[in-house]
């Protein structure tokens, strides 16, 4: 293209030689319609755009991730001009298209159709749009393209996907831990009592001492512990699109391929996480994990959420005490938050942590303490290998 418009200028540039030097009818004919040319060929492709139809559609507007998905583009000429050169141009961040090719140049004849069925892949959870997101028109001389750009977008609901797993590593030594560790047959079996010299401070009762006025512990004795309680994360860290959705994707599906491994499991599970209020999920079998499912979907992480408030509440209300494993789902660990987590454990819950960051620079598995671990996923790892 830009070698054709260098000809035409070195073409005008000899017209008006012609006309400077030698004049009469052809050099002038021959120099107005070396100058119209760009014109006519801007006129050409205005006429394009006004006489395309852009229709697209997919197989339902809910569609789950990873799973392809039938995909319909019809692009209508209704105008009398024929069409040279269209090029089309696909939302591929998020999303993928296949047997389309972006380099394909499609012609258009008068009064005529073309319907191309392909297949849509999503990449993540999430809403956003997909499909066409551009057409590049080109004159017939190749002189200009200018590119058109979808206005009514192509927008659809992404589901997780459903990731079913065998086996999670550790799964082995926790379950056994269930029966040989002390710390996992204790849980409060009375409310609170007083404080009194010698006690452990970690079993402080913070918001019986608020009421009270007086510092109160719980009492703990030997009752056995069951389930394994789930945290999530609810905070989002970015906000650029691109950024937080591939990550938060990877999220849910940690969320939903742990309950689902532990409902086959028939190990009780409890899920919480935080909306416009603290949610919990028990999951005892395939109705409550297709309500969880369904939550998972259409979840909203937002920015200011905190993921330590939320398990300061757990904590202190009691709801983790007959759990014996917990689960944190994370996409931010610090040292401050390890040493905020061990302060609040006063009951000494074995912990898993699930961490989900981009780069992975210690790979594998680090101690937090002899009863807690992190594992370190990214976003784009399977977790069939992973957990």
């Amino acid at each position: 293209m830009k070698k054709k418009i260098i000809i035409w200028i070195a073409v005008f540039i000899l017209s008006l030689v012609g006309i400077s030097f030698f004049g009469g009818p052809v050099p002038y004919i021959f120099f107005w319609i070396t100058l119209l040319l760009p014109l006519v060929s801007l006129v050409y492709i205005g006429c394009v755009i006004a006489s395309l139809k852009i229709y697209q559609r997919s197989d339902g507007r809910d569609m789950v991730c990873r799973s392809p998905s039938d995909f319909y583009i019809t692009l209508q000429n209704e105008g009398w001009i024929p069409f040279s050169s269209l090029r089309l141009r696909f939302y591929s961040s998020f999303s993928s298209i296949t047997d389309l090719e972006d380099s394909v140049i499609y012609e258009l004849p008068p009064h005529s159709s073309l319907v191309k069925k392909t297949r849509l892949i999503c990449k993540y959870r999430g809403v956003y749009d997909v499909g066409l997101k551009s057409i590049v028109v080109t004159d017939f001389l190749r002189f200009f393209s200018i590119t058109y750009t979808i206005r009514e977008p192509l927008n659809i609901i992404v589901a997780p996907a459903r990731i079913k797993l065998h086996e999670l590593r550790n799964t082995e030594e926790l379950s056994e831990s269930d029966h040989d560790k002390d710390t996992f047959k204790t849980r409060p079996s009375i409310p609170v009592r007083e404080y009194v010299e010698g006690d452990d401070i970690r079993f402080l009762h913070w918001k019986a001492s608020a009421v009270t006025q007086k510092l109160m512990v719980r009492e703990l004795v030997g009752e056995e512990k069951t389930g394994v309680a789930l945290i999530m994360d609810p905070k989002r860290y970015a906000e650029k699109m691109e950024d937080f959705l591939p990550a938060e994707n990877k999220v849910v599906e940690i969320i939903l391929a742990l309950s689902w491994y532990y409902m086959e499991k028939n190990i009780p599970l409890d899920v919480f996480t935080m909306d416009s209020e603290m949610s919990k999920f028990a999951i005892r079998g395939a109705g409550d994990y297709d309500t969880l499912y369904e939550k998972m979907s259409r979840f909203f992480f937002y920015s200011d959420a905190e993921f330590l408030p939320l398990l300061e509440e757990l904590f202190a209300s009691g709801s983790l005490g007959e759990h014996h494993l917990l689960i944190l789902v994370l996409q931010h660990w610090t040292q401050e938050d390890r040493e905020k987590v061990e302060m609040l454990n006063a009951e000494r819950l074995p912990i898993k942590v699930f961490l989900v960051e981009e780069e992975k620079e210690n790979a594998g598995e680090r101690p937090l303490d002899p009863d807690a671990v992190c594992v370190r996923i990214r976003p784009s790892d399977e977790l069939e290998e992973v957990l």
